[in-house]
């Protein structure tokens, strides 16, 4: 700060010097002691005041470039999580690939219950996974598993007894010679030229084993495209 005042009256004090001299001549010894004293706390005054509003004005803009800083940082912090949010769950899974593929998935299926039938099965997100949900049957019972699209583990195997009271006849799904859910999911999403698939399903209906393919997004809001598995056709809408 001395070093400021220094500085701030090097400035000032060539403005002065000229007049002070001209008004030296004219006074007297004690009036010339009164006049530089009077000069000189002027002087030392206004270079104090000019320091101290170059500090207050150096302490608003660091504290506006703070503000700034954060402010920066916070909407920084914000397009990140809706950033991650967006690749969790924004895009649909007919533009995804997964490691476990519908034939991998149905031969994990075989394994843990052989000698059944496959009634449905169910692709979908739950819990930030994709998995394949699978029901089926044979004679007795009925089975249920869950297989993870990305690791092909097995997860919620059960089986459970049929009820001789139960009037639902199961019907086993053909999967021979079927489209792959890709051409399935593609020939649906060409029939409402807009959204994107966020589930699909494998079912029989009335003999025919067909994909049920649920939409988001589309101009009718949503939609549910049912097509036949084997040719493509549209079956339902």
């Amino acid at each position: 700060m001395f070093r400021d005042r220094c500085s701030c009256y090097t400035l000032y004090k060539e403005a002065y010097i000229s007049m002070i001299n001209e008004r030296m001549r004219t006074l007297t010894n004690k009036t010339k002691l009164t006049f530089l004293a009077l000069v000189s706390t002027g002087i030392l005054g206004a270079c104090g005041s000019q320091t101290a509003d170059e500090e207050q004005s150096s302490s608003s803009q660091v504290s506006s470039e703070t503000t700034e800083t954060d402010e920066s940082s916070s909407e920084s912090a914000a397009s990140s999580e809706e950033t991650s949010s967006n690749s969790a769950t924004g895009q649909g899974i007919n533009e995804q690939e997964f490691d476990v593929s519908l034939d991998d998935a149905v031969a994990i299926y075989n394994e843990n219950h052989p000698n059944t039938s496959i009634e449905s099965i169910t692709f979908d997100e739950d819990s930030g996974k994709y998995e394949y949900d699978f029901d089926g049957f044979d004679d007795t019972s009925e089975y249920g598993l869950t297989v993870d699209a990305a690791t092909g583990e097995v997860s919620d195997s059960e089986s459970d007894t049929e009820d001789d009271d139960d009037d639902d006849s199961n019907e086993a799904l053909t999967l021979d010679n079927i489209l792959t859910p890709q051409e399935a999911m593609t020939a649906a999403l060409e029939e409402v030229n807009s959204g994107y698939v966020d589930e699909w399903q494998l079912e029989t209906d009335n003999g025919m084993t067909v994909y049920e393919i649920s939409i988001e997004d589309s101009q009718e809001d949503d939609d549910n495209i049912v097509l036949n598995a084997e040719t493509g056709e549209i079956v339902e809408r």
